[in-house]
Formats: C-alpha cells, sequence, structure tokens
C-alpha cells in the first residue's frame, strides 16, 4: 500500500526553502519515496504512540525528518526537517 503525501507543514515549510537544491531534489526526495511506500520504517518517537516518527535521510544521515502518520487516512506530513550537512 502506497500512502498519500500531505505535504510539509508548519517547521517543515520554513526549513525546506534553506535546504541546498541538490539535498532536497536528491536525498530528502528519495527518502520521502521510501516513507510513502513503507512509513512504518521510520522509528516512532515515543513506544506507545506511533502517529509521530522520526526518519533519517542522506548518504551519512545528515539529516532527520520528523514526520506525522495518519494510520487511518493513509497519509504522510512532514513537520520537521534538520539538516547537519
Amino acid at each position: 500500500m502506497t500512502y498519500r503525501f500531505d505535504g510539509f507543514h508548519g517547521r517543515a515549510l520554513y526549513e525546506l526553502n534553506g535546504l541546498p537544491e541538490d539535498v532536497r531534489n536528491g536525498p530528502l526526495l528519495e527518502r520521502l519515496l521510501q516513507l510513502l511506500e513503507a512509513p512504518w520504517d521510520a522509528v516512532p518517537e515515543r513506544p506507545e504512540q506511533t502517529a509521530v516518527r522520526h526518519a533519517f535521510f542522506g548518504s551519512n544521515s545528515e539529516g532527520m525528518l520528523t514526520l506525522l502518520v495518519d494510520e487511518e487516512a493513509e497519509t504522510l506530513r512532514i513537520i520537521d526537517i534538520l539538516w547537519t550537512g
């Protein structure tokens, strides 16, 4: 099953503008496409809840996404982006 991308929200939208183009169109996009196919590959923020998850991206995991997964609606929303590269 493929989840639907619900966009970049909150801080992620602001942080997306500060990312280099090659990061946005490369490792970030690649990881996002992977997560749409398998959102459970991201790590839950807390063991007892699974809606807020973290996923790393980049060749050396230089970036981290915080995402909100709605399993009922089958959507994925990026709410935070961290890039240290």
